[in-house]
């Protein structure tokens, strides 16, 4: 299930011992100082469990369906929590969950000659820290004030009221003074969905579940067809499935309405997130008191996710690719 590996890559992405083959030494470690009737503590733990794979998505369905009932068997409150970014997994998905992304992770810099650390980019984000990222970029904060630098993409429509001032900036940035002028223009709910295109809000992000994760690099050129990312994604599309991942934003997502833009780095453990999608089906009213209390610090700055989060929960791919 593995592609060949890839002799051209870049030099601070050449391989560096796998989490996996780390974990086999200390565990040798730990049975030889055993043996030697020391450390006795740390045998006594329990062994990891090994990464579940997959054939196909009836077998996706299957392993969700016993997900989903651990979360239908816990306080809906609780399960709220966690997945708006407040609250931790239940432990037994949480081991899962890890198990899982690492040991995707592990197979592409073993498959791909990349640095283990340069392949997991990002992953488990609190609802704090999704806050964080929403409000420098709805306060169009500049760099060194907060600001991050560019963000985003501009949307057809903005681009198409402000072609002047905007030109052809693929990206908003809050260093332009003309960007400056043309964000302040706009209305509250403008901004929001600006931000919505290639983000989200605190408590819908699918990033505090702990199941998605984004891989290799987010920068949305360099995954173009025949950008630097490309070999990385082709090897993603043909191997994420056998460890049970799916790609969360894909070209259909740009077709919903809202649109989202597809994100060829960001990649789910599906057994989770599917039951966690079925979960809040069920319990909307739940997901909807644990999102306004997040929200209340400034309401007016949710207006219009506040109408909308469930498209932007439920306008997601659900299905694997097994090619």
């Amino acid at each position: 299930m593995h592609a060949t590996h890839d002799k051209t890559a870049p030099a601070h992405r050449r391989r560096t011992p796998s989490r996996r083959r780390f974990l086999g030494l200390v565990t040798a470690g730990a049975a030889a100082v055993g043996a030697a009737g020391i450390g006795r503590i740390a045998l006594a733990a329990d062994p990891v469990a090994p990464p579940r794979t997959f054939r196909s998505q009836w077998g996706i369905n299957r392993r969700k369906q016993a997900l989903a009932r651990i979360l239908n068997g816990a306080d809906p409150t609780a399960v709220a929590a966690w997945i708006t970014g407040t609250g931790s997994a239940p432990d037994k998905i949480k081991t899962e969950m890890d198990t899982q992304v690492n040991a995707l992770a592990d197979a592409a810099a073993a498959d791909r000659d990349t640095a283990r650390d340069a392949v997991l980019v990002s992953w488990v984000r609190t609802a704090a820290t999704q806050r964080t990222i929403w409000d420098r970029k709805y306060e169009f904060l500049r760099t060194g004030s907060g600001g991050a630098g560019t963000f985003g993409i501009i949307t057809d429509e903005v681009r198409a009221k402000y072609s002047t001032q905007l030109g052809s900036d693929p990206q908003w940035d809050p260093d332009k003074d003309s960007h400056r002028a043309v964000w302040t223009a706009l209305t509250s709910e403008e901004r929001q969905i600006e931000i919505l295109r290639t983000s989200t809000a605190p408590g819908v992000s699918r990033h505090h579940l702990g199941s998605d994760a984004d891989f290799f690099d987010t920068t949305p050129q360099d995954w173009a067809d025949d950008g630097p990312e490309a070999a990385n994604y082709k090897w993603l599309r043909a191997n994420a499935a056998h460890y049970g991942f799916l790609q969360t934003y894909t070209a259909e997502s740009t077709k919903t309405k809202p649109a989202i833009s597809e994100e060829r780095w960001h990649w789910s453990y599906a057994p989770v997130s599917e039951a966690v999608l079925d979960f809040v089906r069920g319990n909307q009213d739940v997901i909807a008191d644990s999102l306004d209390k997040l929200w209340s610090y400034d309401p007016t700055r949710f207006t219009y996710i506040k109408a909308n989060w469930r498209d932007y929960m439920f306008h997601v791919n659900e299905k694997a690719y097994f090619g």
